[in-house]
């Protein structure tokens, strides 16, 4: 007997799965280094109940954030006229620096390269850079304290995270360069 034939909505949807169970196992890696850092960070022994209230921490704060970016990205798709999951499609096209053809989406492209351009993460917002420098240097400060008092695991998370706000400022210039192209292609 044969098999049916996929279309592009099937694979469109096995994708959208995809996605789903990335973000999933995201929260559970979160969560379980929320866990490793509660439990055993700087205290020399091991405490799995700060583990747990950690892990806790992280997964609310996550499930919080995710709960607050869809609502807001449902009340933007709703304003446009369109779903939420074809106006996240047309932002990711947008932070590609692709302009979409279908005229609804491009009124959605043009909505979203105007908010990004306002956007504290721009490099048109003059304080991005000097923010993300200055929160590079108080990680790396914080590195160098927890070093000094020998908790070389909160050193390491410190430089962990004085890396990735310097990858963030890296990647400024890519983003707004990307944001550009969108903005040609649309024509704004």
């Amino acid at each position: 007997m044969a098999r049916p034939v996929g279309t592009g909505t099937d694979a469109g949807v096995s994708r959208e799965r995809l996605r789903v169970v990335g973000v999933v196992l995201a929260v559970l890696v979160a969560a379980a280094a929320g866990f490793l850092a509660g439990g055993g960070f700087g205290t020399g022994t091991a405490d799995a109940v700060r583990g747990l209230v950690v892990a806790l921490a992280v997964g609310l704060l996550a499930a919080g954030a995710t709960v607050g970016v869809w609502r807001v990205n449902r009340r933007h798709a709703a304003r446009l006229g369109i779903s939420t999951s074809r106006y996240l499609r047309v932002a990711r096209s947008v932070r590609r620096g692709e302009a979409p053809d279908d005229p609804v989406e491009r009124a959605a492209a043009a909505d979203l390269v105007s908010r990004m351009r306002r956007g504290p993460g721009s490099v048109s917002h003059r304080w991005a850079p000097r923010l993300l420098i200055g929160g590079g240097v108080l990680w790396g400060v914080a590195g160098l304290v927890f070093i000094a008092d020998d908790a070389y695991g909160w050193a390491l998370y410190a430089f962990a995270m004085m890396g990735l706000v310097l990858v963030q400022l890296v990647s400024l210039r890519r983003r707004e360069r990307r944001l550009e192209a969108a903005a040609r292609g649309l024509g704004i």
